[in-house]
């Protein structure tokens, strides 16, 4: 978008946490809207949400077009609550779901893989709003019907709407960025100032899917990795691998996101 700094937020399960996290979710789009940038916050379904709206799925059968259906409510009813809340706190936000931003996909219901994007869709909310806020892990086949992107899809939709829009992007975690290893498990695990597509490949995919990552490495789209409110964060893209000097204590970092 020429003459507009964008950038594209993805705010998973780890950080929405419940309707009691909405305000810290408001207040990390607040800071980058104060910061002069236009916002697209992709959202994830609220914590164990994806999980509960599966095992109700699985009660009534497995139909995989109709599990679909039911799981990408979670995302819209998150999507809603941070639009309100924005509102709510005096910052313009629309939001549109995969309808509205044309996000269309292969015909795999459960793992589908994005395909296109409507080119105006984001630009023409933002030319209006601060923000734009749309729920992650979603999109629609070519009949329409809802498809979902695979479990951590939101890294994936972020990413997507990011190299199509030429945006930067930062996914935002309950961690601090990518550690060499699960620091929950070693204590010693450093943390990665600058970090190669190949090298994020390497960890376990379960702080940033694989999928998104396999994309962002075939548009050559460098994102981040960072936790809320934070300046610095762990930067993916055709970079030599660098650790970052800061001490950290171990404890505060105690849970891997497993994203959707």
């Amino acid at each position: 978008m020429p003459g507009r700094k964008v950038i594209v937020l993805k705010l998973g399960g780890s950080v929405l946490t419940g309707e009691d996290s909405i305000q810290a979710a408001v207040g990390e789009v607040r800071r980058w809207v104060d910061g002069g940038w236009r916002v697209v916050a992709v959202v994830s379904a609220f914590e164990g949400h994806t999980d509960r709206l599966l095992a109700s799925a699985a009660r009534f059968g497995r139909e995989p077009w109709a599990t679909a259906a039911l799981v990408a409510t979670g995302e819209q009813t998150s999507a809603a609550v941070l639009a309100l809340a924005l509102a709510q706190a005096g910052v313009s936000a629309a939001t549109l779901d995969a309808a509205g931003l044309g996000l269309a996909t292969t015909s795999i219901p459960l793992d589908a893989d994005p395909v296109s994007l409507h080119p105006a869709a984001v630009p023409n909310a933002l030319r209006e709003h601060a923000a734009l806020v749309v729920p992650g892990f979603i999109g629609r086949d070519q009949h329409a019907r809802t498809t979902l992107l695979g479990r951590g899809g939101s890294d994936l939709t972020a990413l997507f709407i990011a190299a199509r829009l030429g945006a930067r992007c930062r996914l935002v975690k309950d961690v601090p960025g990518l550690f060499e290893r699960d620091p929950r498990l070693d204590p010693a695990a450093r943390l990665y100032r600058t970090l190669s597509w190949d090298g994020a490949l390497q960890l376990d995919g379960g702080i940033v899917q694989h999928k998104a990552v396999r994309l962002a490495k075939a548009h050559r789209l460098a994102f981040e990795v960072a936790a809320l409110g934070a300046d610095e964060a762990t930067r993916v893209g055709d970079f030599t691998p660098e650790f970052a000097p800061l001490a950290r204590e171990p404890a505060s970092h105690g849970r891997e996101e497993v994203a959707v």
